[in-house]
């Protein structure tokens, strides 16, 4: 299907909104007293909301047919207000891609982010846990509104600084060592250093740097070949932060932008590498191999 996913438009605010009030008068209203309805209809109205735009908030829908079928807004580039999909367009994926959307406009423009905010309704719970959002404390009830507060540690990217350099060669060898001696015998440092800095040197302004919990874990490079097709390169992760979806994620952001920006994505993975099987996942496929690496491509087309 052909979903488009965009900034909302002042016009468009009333659908939205209609939107909002048939989902959460479904899912949501149950869970909540006849005033906690009665407050949510007060602050998720036309009038209250584009109030709330004038004050920073912001807000991305997801069209399908020109009909908007989802919506997350999000508040000082750091919490999350609403987020809701039409029933008949649950378990598509919709919710993720709105609120990896909401993640990486809360990154680009909040440099300084360490995490992201929700109060989440009950129904809400299983979505928010799932995509790695964890309790910060026990459901509560303000005004017949019941939520559980929860927070979601974000990475983010910095460029590469000099002093980065052992730790980043010596986080490459723990993730590739195993691999390159299995192709070649042996890891050869001296080779391997000179390689490296040759690559930082020349690659030096597609760099970041990926950092989490206030520490450097890994590196990320993305450029975009003659070809106008993103190339992800030298991708990894330390082993001590792997398994919490990170990987993933900023994956998914770099495709996301690739969507938007009507590129094909590529990159090589060792053939014996796992990550192979998360490529295939979001969309990947083998367009060509070498003795040692796999070729893929995440074709825009295909979407």
């Amino acid at each position: 299907m052909d979903y488009v996913l965009e900034e909302m438009k002042l016009n468009e605010l009333r659908k939205t909104m209609e939107l909002v009030k048939r989902v959460f008068d479904e899912f949501e209203a149950p869970y909540y007293t006849e005033e906690g309805v009665e407050n949510f209809y007060k602050f998720a109205n036309y009038d209250n909301i584009k109030q709330q735009l004038n004050k920073g908030i912001r807000i991305f829908i997801v069209k399908h047919n020109e009909e908007i079928i989802g919506m997350i807004g999000i508040r000082d580039y750091s919490h999350i207000v609403l987020l809701f999909v039409d029933k008949n367009y649950h378990r598509k994926g919709i919710a993720t891609r709105l609120l990896e959307k909401a993640k990486s406009c809360c990154r680009q423009n909040n440099k300084d982010i360490e995490f992201i905010t929700v109060n989440s309704s009950p129904y809400g719970i299983n979505f928010y846990h799932a995509t790695g959002f964890e309790d910060t404390d026990i459901e509560q009830e303000v005004d017949g509104i019941r939520f559980t507060p929860m927070k979601l540690d974000m990475y983010s990217f910095r460029k590469y600084e000099e002093k980065d350099f052992e730790y980043l060669y010596q986080t490459k060898k723990d993730c590739f060592k195993w691999y390159v001696e299995k192709l070649y015998d042996e890891w050869n440092d001296k080779f391997q250093i000179e390689f490296f800095r040759n690559y930082i040197n020349k690659e030096l302004d597609n760099i970041n740097v990926i950092v989490y919990q206030n520490r450097e874990i890994g590196i990320f490079t993305n450029k975009i070949n003659e070809d106008n097709k993103s190339v992800i390169e030298l991708f990894y992760i330390d082993k001590k932060f792997q398994g919490r979806g990170l990987g993933k994620e900023i994956l998914e952001e770099q495709l996301e932008k690739d969507r938007e920006n009507g590129r094909d994505t590529i990159l090589q993975v060792f053939k014996e590498n796992p990550a192979r099987f998360l490529y295939k996942k979001v969309g990947f496929e083998v367009y060509d191999e070498t003795e040692s690496h796999y070729k893929m491509i995440r074709r825009l087309k295909c979407l």
